[in-house]
């Protein structure tokens, strides 16, 4: 297994069929092959839905934005349900300058609060 990359804090929980990345830190350029690496080891037999968390996540280059876009297509091949759970106003701003914030499914973020609550209990 590879360690994961200075910066970045990636959780993954599984719960009925559910699959929660939850990105806390840093993703940028020395962090993405560790995200992309999560979404690739999905079980199609056990997953019905991806959720990536932001809430955690403190800075986010292009290169993560890529990974974000790379992740919500695996999950479109796969017919998997894909959704985000909204960061820090400074991630939110890449979304909002690139327009993927009208292209991706955000869910609100109050289901985010509540999932970093439940990971902390």
């Amino acid at each position: 297994m590879a360690i994961p990359p200075i910066g970045l804090d990636l959780r993954e929980r599984e719960h009925e069929g559910v699959h929660t990345l939850s990105l806390g830190g840093e993703l940028d350029i020395a962090s993405v092959p560790a995200l992309n690496a999560a979404v690739n080891r999905l079980s199609p037999d056990r997953t019905q839905a991806v959720r990536i968390d932001l809430s955690r996540l403190k800075f986010m280059d292009s290169t993560g934005l890529a990974a974000i876009v790379h992740a919500s297509k695996v999950c479109e091949q796969h017919e998997y349900r894909f959704s985000l759970v909204p960061g820090s106003p400074a991630v939110q701003r890449l979304f909002e300058l690139t327009g993927l914030i009208d292209v991706l499914p955000f869910e609100s973020l109050d289901a985010g609060v509540q999932d970093s609550a439940a990971e902390q209990a």
